[in-house]
């Protein structure tokens, strides 16, 4: 994919899509810090962050010169975030495959806590919605997220449907 010279990458994409284990694996391989959107957009017990207070440390992420950063978080600064990216990978998998890997992190957190999402969230205590999430990003976020990467240069925007389109 030629990522070699790449400082600022933006993932997205349905929960269970992969977002996180393609930054993790990007953010070794070039030397980049990664940060998940849902460490800052979560609050312990599964509150979400007031939009102003999100809105400054999610601003200081991206002042830095370099990184990768997973996640949709609030749309305007997921929007500045994009327009400050070097590339922006939009992981763009089916709902039934997210769902799988939905799960099967909920089983995983049963052996060690999850360190993309911020502590005193687990999502075993949220299945059903975290189900109804994933229904909802494919139904109503995805199209406008499809909307507003198409009129972004393709060049800057890579649509991929599996991490093995990556080819990393």
């Amino acid at each position: 994919m030629g990522l070699a010279k790449v400082k600022r990458i933006s993932i997205v994409g349905n929960s269970g899509a992969g977002k996180s284990t393609l930054s993790n694996k990007l953010g070794r391989s070039l030397g980049l810090e990664v940060f998940s959107i849902d460490k800052i957009y979560w609050l312990p017990g599964w509150n979400v962050r007031d939009e102003i207070s999100y809105k400054e440390i999610h601003d200081e992420l991206i002042k830095s010169h370099s990184w990768i950063i997973d996640g949709v978080g609030y749309w305007e600064a997921m929007e500045h975030r994009i327009a400050e990216s070097n590339i922006v990978i939009f992981l763009d998998v089916p709902v039934a495959l997210c769902k799988e890997r939905a799960e099967a992190r909920i089983k995983e957190e049963e052996l060690y806590p999850n360190s993309n999402i911020a502590e005193g969230c687990v999502y075993g205590e949220i299945i059903d919605l975290q189900m109804k999430v994933i229904d909802n990003f494919h139904n109503e976020l995805r199209p406008k997220l499809v909307n507003y990467l198409s009129r972004l240069n393709s060049e800057k925007v890579k649509v991929v449907g599996s991490l093995e389109e990556l080819n990393i």
